[in-house]
């Protein structure tokens, strides 16, 4: 069963935190500014425009005056939209921005922002959870001595001769 996303990380961060998700938002919009006539036709440029709009949203419903539990609930819907739909797109689009040469230090820029709000809203640690959990699932394994039957053979068969290459003459 895969852990639940949930707001309580976001709902505890530090001044700092939600001070460094405000100077995000910032740059997310001077960077949509400025490149907005060039690139409003660009994948990755659709990409940002819906990452600043949400991370907008999420700061507007953190400084709301509701109540800890509505906002709580608010945010848990927020997180849980984010990681169904969002996150993976976002990255995958800034990652093909910096494979593509020229605006690769934008792509730079966005990754870090991603990565930098996942870690603040705790959707980085519930991946590192998930991987955790595969590892000890892996080490387990190991110490059964069932290894090779769950995950195949980790080393080639003695049998087989290694293969060293060909000779090639120099002239």
């Amino acid at each position: 069963m895969l852990p639940k996303i949930s707001a309580r990380k976001l709902l505890r961060a530090g001044d700092k935190d939600k001070q460094s998700l405000v100077d995000i938002h910032e740059l997310l919009e001077h960077l949509f500014v400025r490149n907005r006539n060039q690139h409003r036709r660009s994948l990755w440029f659709k990409s940002l425009q819906m990452f600043r709009k949400q991370l907008g949203l999420l700061i507007r419903e953190m400084e709301s005056k509701k109540s800890r539990a509505a906002r709580e609930n608010l945010l848990q819907q927020r997180l849980q939209f984010w990681d169904e739909r969002h996150v993976h797109q976002w990255y995958l689009s800034f990652t093909q921005l910096v494979a593509a040469g020229p605006f690769a230090v934008i792509g730079l820029v966005l990754m870090a922002c991603v990565a930098r709000v996942c870690r603040i809203t705790g959707i980085t640690d519930l991946y590192e959870e998930i991987g955790s959990e595969d590892m000890q699932e892996v080490l387990q394994s190991v110490d059964e001595g069932s290894v090779v039957e769950t995950f195949g053979m980790l080393q080639p068969d003695e049998e087989e001769e290694e293969d060293e290459g060909v000779v090639i003459e120099r002239f």
